[in-house]
């Protein structure tokens, strides 16, 4: 059954529903939403239900943002009439982290696509995607899940619903299956720790040399973690910065241990008589 495997949501797939069945469903829409809350699997099973066919859709960008090769081949793919189905679908993920270059050689294609093909593009950040492409589709917006939605998803995979992983994970399903399988949940432990002894620069080293041996994707989970936990407790403003600049470093190979202990001094000599 289309959309058996999707949690939550259940407006917009009212919405998409009502479109492909009235067959108002748009050539070209973008899916917008925080990250690991089903945006894709959405999309697939949308694309699977206007095609008719589910070897005639495509997803590209899944590891990282498309090329302008990737794209321009993509788009020769769509071109091609289909040998069987209704039609062809084509996912763009992380539309919103495509250079330029390639979000323009994506744009006559969504000007012109062809009778039979529909594009969808997956982005976090609405207003990250390059306005001219923006503008030309239909803008489907997503929403966290559920904290329930998450237990659910978790229990079906086989993990243990974990209150902690799934606070920490925010509404993302994605987020919290990495947080399960990885040690982010207990160095977050170990952080709240530090922010309430008494002398927290002290502890500084200890809590870094955790990340010694930890590799920069679990680094960045970590400071995805600790900025949601952080804004549900209303003090993310004195560390937002901080953890954005952290990002950064670790993007352009900072190590993991350096950029944690930067974060943390940066933020903590400001605020040493602060209480946690």
């Amino acid at each position: 059954m289309p959309f058996s495997s999707v949690v939550g949501h259940s407006k917009q797939i009212s919405i998409l529903k009502s479109l492909i069945s009235s067959k108002r469903f748009p050539s070209s829409s973008l899916f917008v939403g925080p990250e690991g809350v089903g945006k894709k699997l959405i999309a697939t099973e949308v694309l699977k239900l206007l095609t008719e066919n589910p070897l005639n859709v495509r997803i590209l960008g899944e590891e990282k943002p498309g090329t302008i090769e990737e794209i321009r081949e993509a788009s020769s793919w769509l071109f091609t009439k289909p040998s069987s189905g209704k039609g062809k679908g084509l996912i763009i993920d992380n539309a919103d982290e495509m250079r330029s270059e390639a979000a323009n050689a994506l744009l006559k294609t969504l000007e012109e696509p062809p009778d039979y093909g529909f594009i969808v593009l997956i982005a976090k950040n609405e207003e990250a995607v390059l306005p001219t492409l923006r503008s030309r589709c239909r803008v489907f917006r997503f929403g966290k899940l559920s904290d329930s939605n998450i237990e659910y998803l978790l229990e079906k995979l086989g993990l243990k619903p974990d209150k902690r992983v799934v606070k920490l994970s925010n509404g993302s399903v994605g987020m919290a299956v990495r947080l399960s399988e990885s040690q982010v949940p207990e160095l977050i432990k170990e952080f709240i720790n530090l922010m309430k002894s008494k002398d927290k620069l002290k502890g500084i080293i200890s809590f870094s040399s955790n990340f010694s041996k930890l590799s920069r994707e679990e680094t960045l989970l970590f400071l995805n973690a600790l900025e949601n936990l952080l804004s549900q407790k209303d003090t993310v403003l004195r560390w937002f910065e901080a953890i954005q600049k952290g990002r950064e470093f670790l993007k352009f190979y900072g190590k993991p241990q350096s950029v944690v202990e930067w974060i943390l001094l940066e933020v903590l000599l400001k605020t040493e008589r602060e209480s946690f």
